[in-house]
């Protein structure tokens, strides 16, 4: 079975990046935690220029999509908290390849 990936962009303020990691990390996660086939999320962000990306993984395809309505309003409360210039953006994968390394 394949593991499926969403990817979520959201361009914010720079300065307010460090509101949308503690809000992704009190509010976001628990709900994905509580959600049938999560296996985990990747958090990247860019102080230069305010980018944040998130990468949460799913057992299968069917469960990202069941996901998506949970997640919705956590992905708009997130927006706000990083005062967003714009709605975040959406994708979906299959992840067909994936290293990490030992140490």
């Amino acid at each position: 079975m394949a593991v499926h990936a969403r990817v979520t962009r959201l361009e914010a303020s720079a300065d307010r990046l460090d509101e949308m990691v503690s809000q992704f990390e009190a509010h976001t996660i628990p709900v994905l935690e509580g959600l049938d086939g999560y296996k985990g999320y990747i958090l990247l962000g860019d102080r230069t220029n305010g980018v944040a990306i998130a990468v949460t993984y799913w057992d299968s395809e069917s469960a990202l999509q069941a996901s998506d309505d949970a997640v919705a309003p956590e992905r708009e409360r997130a927006a706000q908290a990083a005062e967003a210039a714009s709605a975040p953006t959406v994708e979906r994968y299959e992840v067909v390849s994936t290293s990490f390394g030992s140490g």
